[in-house]
């Protein structure tokens, strides 16, 4: 049995969700408030037989794995860890290589939570450590603050961290490694952070994985930082993630801002969704443990130059890292169309001029939260801040300005804001709207596909289909990564949801495809061997059999992928309706018996609507292969 099979067999999934969302019985299944949107009346469906989860609501749904990826914001390799522990089951190395990497950051991990208790012992009880005391009781720090984020404090001394750690059986080399100390030229080490105020700088899960250090005097670098290690990369991290997941994950927002004094600040006065940037732009990697979390962000970057151009490289990564949805337009002829819009919120918070944003809520926490609620959309802090620098009276100025803005006017979803945004540019730049809306929607480059090499082999499309919709969808992304949108944009076209993990049965299926759809330009069959390093034994396994697979595909025309995409997807979709609808039978029988008729209206809608959607599917599904037969 693989470690994902004995995870399964050891939890059940009723007892693991009831810890997150108070449980009901209702006949065969279990009912909740559902914990991914606000609601009055229960939507969140637990199914014991088949070990899934359903939210009806919100459309979110998986097995344990993707609850709590979704409900703490994991990656799956983080969430097999967590559950493993909790099922008492030992994670198997995945190689030797594998052993000693997993030792090594245990060693640092604990050397880290050494050194970060050594530091706060010198801020709390040591006369040397009166004047960081001191600093933060002048930035407005409270003790409880101190506490929470386990500030501490450096000795001005060179060797007194190392010497403590070694002492305590730990050698040179490992503090080495950690960055705890810097190796002289001539031989020896010395501590890295000498007479300075100390962060602990944590990952998600809370453990501490790197250090932040602000000078106390005029010395430089007024800020100096953890160097890269085995487990701390500072564009990889987001200070006080740890403690601002749930908040963001409730509220729906994060808040971003540069420095370690904002978050604390921030989260002081009890708004605790704020997260730091540490004093960077943002990065994809940064985007990637928000987008887990919500799909709402505000910049609230300092009012300074630097700031500024922090905020506009944070806002296009953002645009570019965040995923994107179909969305059916309709037009003036009454036929729809789809256009691809970004799944996501972003906006920028504009700060006072000479203020950060911990001496905004410390002076008025009030005033704070209406910067916040009163952020401004990309598009209108572009517009702002992208257009003052350009000579608007001059054709290459004009150009400029509608190159800069009308990718972000087209991401907006809604089409009055839309059109609002580009009436207000052709006043700006005195042109004809028209014009605009042709160059916005016709003329833009298209941003560039990664080509993937030819490869001799045959593999039928039948073929292809008896090894299973599930690995066949895997297999054909593999080999060609931009049928993901594709297949998306199929089931935009039949009004329903894009193609996610709830599609695939399999947990191993499921954690390649949400790792391919969220990377799905890096990936492909160059890359396939050095992904599979990411996941355990049983991943890779699959992973690997996929590249064994893909010579088969390479005697079909892009046509012809398009087409098994096309079949395939509709083959995942229509189990997964089928499957549904099962389910929901008792439901709505349980709603008629026990709930009333309000009850028994809803889930008849639920189950209706489910029904159309899987006539669409088979009607999609049997002129496909009627034209299959034809050819």
């Amino acid at each position: 049995m693989g470690t994902i099979d004995e995870i399964k067999e050891r939890l059940d999934i009723v007892d693991l969700i009831s810890t997150y969302v108070p449980l009901k019985k209702a006949g065969r299944t279990y009912k909740g408030l559902c914990p991914f949107h606000s609601e009055k009346t229960p939507s969140f469906i637990v199914f014991p037989e088949t070990q899934t989860w359903k939210c009806f609501g919100c459309g979110a749904g998986g097995d344990l794995f993707g609850f709590v990826m979704r409900r703490e914001g994991l990656d799956f390799g983080e969430a097999l860890r967590q559950l493993a522990e909790r099922a008492g089951v030992v994670i198997a190395p995945r190689s030797e290589a594998a052993k000693g990497e997993a030792a090594l950051r245990e060693r640092l991990i604990e050397l880290n939570d050494l050194a970060a208790k050594y530091f706060h012992h010198f801020l709390v009880d040591s006369p040397e450590g009166a004047r960081a005391r001191d600093y933060l009781v002048h930035r407005g720090i409270s003790d409880t603050t101190r506490e929470q984020f386990l500030l501490g404090y450096a000795r001005d001394d060179w060797q007194a961290l190392g010497t403590h750690l070694t002492a305590k059986g730990n050698t040179w080399a490992h503090l080495l490694e950690a960055g705890l100390v810097v190796e002289r030229e001539g031989g020896g080490y010395y501590d890295r952070f000498r007479g300075r105020l100390v962060f602990p700088i944590r990952d998600r899960g809370g453990q501490i994985v790197g250090f932040g250090a602000r000078a106390l005097d005029d010395s430089v670098p007024k800020y100096l930082n953890s160097p890269q290690t085995a487990v701390f990369d500072k564009g990889g991290v987001l200070y006080g993630i740890d403690q601002a997941k749930d908040a963001i994950r409730d509220s729906g927002l994060v808040v971003i801002v540069e420095g370690y004094m904002d978050v604390l600040m921030a989260h002081q006065y009890g708004r605790k969704n704020v997260v730091a940037s540490m004093g960077t732009a943002l990065t994809e990697r940064q985007i990637r443990i928000i987008k887990k979390l919500s799909k709402k962000l505000v910049l609230a970057l300092d009012a300074d130059a630097a700031g500024n151009q922090a905020t506009l490289r944070g806002l296009e990564l953002a645009q570019e890292s965040f995923d994107k949805r179909a969305v059916p337009i309709p037009t003036w002829r009454g036929l729809i169309r789809y256009e691809e819009q970004l799944d996501a919120e972003i906006r920028v918070a504009s700060l006072p001029a000479g203020l950060d944003p911990d001496e905004v809520i410390k002076a008025d926490v009030d005033r704070w939260d209406a910067l916040i609620g009163n952020a401004l959309p990309v598009v209108e802090y572009y517009l702002q801040s992208v257009l003052s620098s350009l000579d608007l009276n001059s054709p290459k100025g004009k150009v400029e300005a509608a190159r800069e803005v009308l990718p972000l006017i087209r991401e907006i979803g809604s089409s009055v804001e839309r059109s609002h945004y580009l009436q207000y540019l052709a006043r700006l730049l005195h042109v004809d709207e028209r014009a605009l809306q042709q160059e916005m929607m016709g003329k833009l480059p298209a941003r560039p596909q990664t080509e993937l090499p030819e490869r001799r082999g045959r593999l039928s499309g039948q073929a292809g289909l008896m090894m299973g919709p599930e690995r066949y969808v895997l297999l054909l992304m593999l080999r060609q990564p931009a049928l993901l949108k594709r297949m998306n944009d199929l089931l935009a076209k039949l009004d329903l949801e894009p193609l996610s993990g709830e599609d695939f049965g399999g947990t191993e299926e499921r954690a390649l495809f949400q790792s391919m759809s969220a990377h799905v330009v890096e990936w492909g069959t160059a890359d396939a061997k050095v992904h599979a390093g990411e996941f355990e034994v049983a991943v890779q396994q699959e992973l690997n059999l996929l590249v064994q697979l893909m010579d088969g595909l390479s005697s079909l025309s892009e046509d012809q992928l398009e087409q098994e995409a096309a079949m395939c997807v509709l083959r995942l979709r229509e189990a997964r309706l089928r499957r549904y609808s099962e389910q929901l039978g008792s439901v709505q029988q349980d709603a008629r018996l026990q709930e009333g008729p309000e009850a028994t209206r809803q889930w008849g809608q639920i189950v209706n609507g489910l029904a159309n959607q899987l006539v669409r599917v088979q009607r999609e599904k049997a002129m496909r292969s009627s034209l299959r037969l034809a050819r």
